[in-house]
């Protein structure tokens, strides 16, 4: 009896071979397009919950990154208007130290006036949709009165601000929330009180403040002088607290950066290939899927005629 050259199970079990190495050859193909060791979390067998539990934590971190690049320019805008309004403040403050040294006063209400209007526009400044003084009512005016007289005729300084009483405030950390906004009455009050008591002044029975200062003049201009060191204490404050906050973004930001570094090369550790292993490998399991080939067909071409 002749022995058989070939048989069905010996085909099949060298198609099943060809294609193993062809997954194989696949796989490393698609490892060296992604650099991933897997396309899907289950390949990473019992890493899975660890790779998910960082990616999810740097997720966050990088979430606390784009707040905190928000908030820092809040903080910039910040800084601009808190600067304009201290220079303001101090420009009419070296006007009423002139008129005192001068003896004399010249546009004076024009200079408080301006001093009013810079104000206003100032705290009435828009950040993106947003009134950057108004607190949590962000869409609404801090400052609704639009001249010095409308300023003078409220009972009170306060009814000149609509802002609410609560700050911005934001997590830039787990466990760590910042207020970082600043609200019109808290920085401007003083100022406005001290507008309203040279502009009732020189509209009053002592004035106008033009030309040479009386006596009772004289007396008042001397007696604002420590008001205006007040208001310029509280804005000068406020500017410093605004780039403490500042600096301590600028710290826990860092500490971020440092997390997201270590987040990012623990994950690539759990989820990348050796490129260059992976090249060695392929180039390996190519060589066995052409050997693959050749076996099929070399046995697929026998005949007994090889025999005989």
């Amino acid at each position: 009896m002749v022995s058989r050259v070939s048989t069905i199970g010996q085909q099949q079990l060298l198609i099943a071979g060809i294609q193993e190495n062809q997954a194989r050859v696949f796989d490393n193909q698609r490892q060296l397009t992604t650099g991933r060791e897997t396309d899907e979390f289950r390949g990473l067998a019992g890493r899975t919950a660890t790779v998910l539990g960082s990616r999810s934590f740097l997720s966050r971190v990088e979430g606390y990154q784009d707040t905190i690049a928000t908030i820092r320019g809040r903080l910039d805008a910040n800084d601009v208007q808190l600067g304009g309004i201290i220079g303001s403040v101090e420009n009419l403050q070296d006007a009423v130290f002139a008129s005192i040294a001068n003896n004399t006063a010249e546009g004076f209400s024009e200079i408080l006036d301006q001093t009013f209007q810079f104000l206003v526009s100032s705290l009435n400044s828009n950040n993106d949709g947003t009134f950057q003084f108004s607190g949590a009512s962000t869409s609404t005016e801090p400052v609704t009165v639009n001249s010095l007289a409308d300023l003078a005729a409220l009972p009170s300084v306060s009814d000149a601000f609509q802002n609410s009483d609560i700050a911005f405030q934001a997590r830039i950390a787990d466990g760590v929330d910042i207020e970082f906004g600043i609200l019109a009455d808290d920085i401007a009050t003083e100022a406005f009180e001290i507008l309203v008591d040279l502009y009732n002044f020189d509209n009053g029975p002592q004035g106008p403040l033009q030309g040479e200062l009386t006596d009772p003049q004289f007396a008042f201009l001397q007696g604002q002088i420590g008001q205006f060191n007040d208001a310029l204490t509280g804005l000068r404050q406020a500017q410093v607290e605004n780039g403490l906050i500042f600096e301590r973004l600028d710290v826990i930001d860092d500490q971020h950066a440092d997390t997201t570094i270590f987040l990012e090369t623990f994950i690539s550790s759990q989820e990348d290939v050796d490129l260059a292993e992976v090249v060695t490998e392929l180039n390996s399991n190519q060589l066995a899927l052409e050997a693959s080939f050749q076996a099929i067909a070399s046995l697929s071409s026998l005949t007994l005629l090889n025999f005989i």
